[in-house]
């Protein structure tokens, strides 16, 4: 797990993150190419799909975009190359293939996300930012991605849950919206970037500070803000329900368990919070996953954040297995009582 301290404009603070991690992104680059050409596609024709989704990013999320142009630059690949990492979700040929990804849960002042995506992409940054443009964040990510989870100096955390429906379109791609969400300067500004007009599709973006939570449930074209979900993970829990559908088996297992979990052995600090991160019991799908295969879904590392006092820990990979860092977000976000 790499730690990238970044800082200033953002095509700076993505050179940073390229150079730091390059490594990560080529084999991820590697990865995602044997995928698409086992598929019977051709990588180059896939990337190119990213340009109408640039256009629309460039106007609406442009600091996104002139992260993403430092990130390729620091890496040493294409912009086209590291536009694709960034616009899966948007233009994968085969959508059902994209592994459904990651489960949240709040608990008081303790957040826990556990990302769950290609276990093959497993190269982990965690990037500790100092932006010229708004407050301070610590975000682990995949390498290659913008960062999008993650606790902010503003007060609160951010974890994505993915979401699938039926009106997706030509627009802003969602982790640029992620992106945008977890610069904002408060809470109410993260519910609001989430619901960015022109976007392509949609997002559980769950936020958490010491006195909301809150789950905001968009698609392309909807959004609804659940108050006090407590767990999310990858269907729609609203009653607008833009999907139609009730959500897989693996996620409604997840779903369930996090919440036995919450009911049954609410954390009482971050170390709790790594062993729910950890649960293995439930099925098809449990929240800490192993499957296996070469394109087999994974829990790639946990996130666990004390929101009153600023703390977060991050596992280098799995949560069961991998060991788990200390970061601070300065100032703390309240004084602890």
């Amino acid at each position: 797990m790499k730690v990238v301290a970044v800082s200033g404009a953002p095509k700076a603070m993505g050179l940073a993150q390229g150079e730091a991690v390059g490594e990560g992104i080529d084999a991820a680059l590697g990865f995602y190419r044997g995928l698409l050409e086992g598929m019977g596609h051709d990588p180059e024709a896939v990337a190119e799909g990213c340009r109408p989704y640039l256009e629309v990013a460039r106007r609406v999320l442009p600091g996104g975009v002139a992260e993403l142009e430092g990130i390729a630059e620091g890496a040493g690949i294409t912009f086209a190359e590291a536009a694709l990492l960034n616009c899966l979700e948007e233009v994968w040929p085969e959508a059902a293939a994209v592994p459904e990804a990651c489960t949240t849960m709040i608990s008081g002042r303790y957040f826990m996300h556990a990302e769950q995506w290609y276990a093959a992409h497993s190269a982990i940054a965690v990037v500790v930012a100092a932006p010229d443009d708004g407050p301070g964040f610590v975000s682990p990510t995949c390498a290659g991605f913008l960062p999008a989870v993650g606790l902010s100096a503003a007060g609160f955390a951010q974890g994505i849950d993915s979401l699938v429906a039926p009106d997706d379109r030509v627009g802003a791609p969602r982790v640029f919206v992620s992106r945008a969400a977890l610069g904002t300067p408060s809470i109410e500004a993260a519910v609001a970037a989430a619901c960015t007009p022109e976007r392509a599709g949609g997002y559980a973006h769950v936020l958490a500070s010491t006195d909301r939570s809150v789950a905001v449930e968009t698609s392309a074209v909807s959004a609804s803000v659940l108050e006090d979900p407590g767990a999310h993970t990858n269907h729609y829990l609203g009653a607008s329900n833009p999907s139609g559908r009730r959500g897989s088996r693996g996620s409604r297992a997840r779903l369930a368990r996090a919440q036995e979990l919450l009911a049954e052995a609410p954390p009482k600090n971050l170390e709790d919070c790594a062993r729910l991160l950890s649960d293995h019991d439930s099925a098809p799908q449990s929240i800490c996953l192993h499957e296996s295969g070469p394109d087999a879904s994974g829990t790639v590392f946990g996130m666990a954040c004390d929101l009153a006092t600023g703390r977060m820990l991050v596992s280098d990979g799995p949560p069961c297995t991998g060991s788990w860092q200390s970061f601070e977000v300065a100032p703390a976000v309240v004084d602890v009582v």
